[in-house]
């Protein structure tokens, strides 16, 4: 027979792990009406804590003369506990559209956040730029 202390834990952990599921931290899908794919992302914090002792006085349990008691009973009463606490803040959005990916922040903090975020997009848009540039260029050569 296992000491209380273990049942608690093993019970607290199995429940935890329902609550971390992979469709708790990373949400379900939501299609929006422009065919854009937005997965929320969420930040999770658990903190908990177990623990127990045994209290009162000894019990006296019945047992046939010669009878020893199980390595596991200490003959005193067990009282335990487990408390559990749970955060959960969205961390970011993850939108899919056209085939681009892109992560927005859920927490930005000021101006120099959203730019820094922004710089990968930024240098799509200045590259597609500078194609188009070089296109009209090559075909303004060619009708001279």
């Amino acid at each position: 027979m296992a000491h209380p202390i273990e049942n608690i834990l093993r019970t607290t952990m199995e429940q935890l792990k329902l609550i971390a599921d992979v469709n708790t931290v990373v949400g379900a899908p939501i299609m929006t009406s422009d065919n854009t794919i937005v997965l929320p992302v969420c930040k999770i914090s658990f903190g908990f804590i177990s623990g127990g002792g045994e209290y009162g006085q000894q019990k006296s349990p019945l047992r046939k003369a010669g009878q020893a008691l199980e390595e596991t009973e200490s003959g005193y009463p067990f009282i335990g506990s487990s408390v559990v606490g749970v955060t959960m803040q969205p961390a970011a959005f993850l939108t899919v559209q056209n085939g681009h990916v892109s992560v927005l922040p859920a927490d930005s903090d000021g101006t120099l956040d959203r730019i820094v975020d922004r710089i990968p997009q930024l240098v799509g848009e200045a590259e597609r730029l500078i194609q188009n540039i070089g296109k009209k260029k090559e075909s303004g050569e060619q009708a001279q």
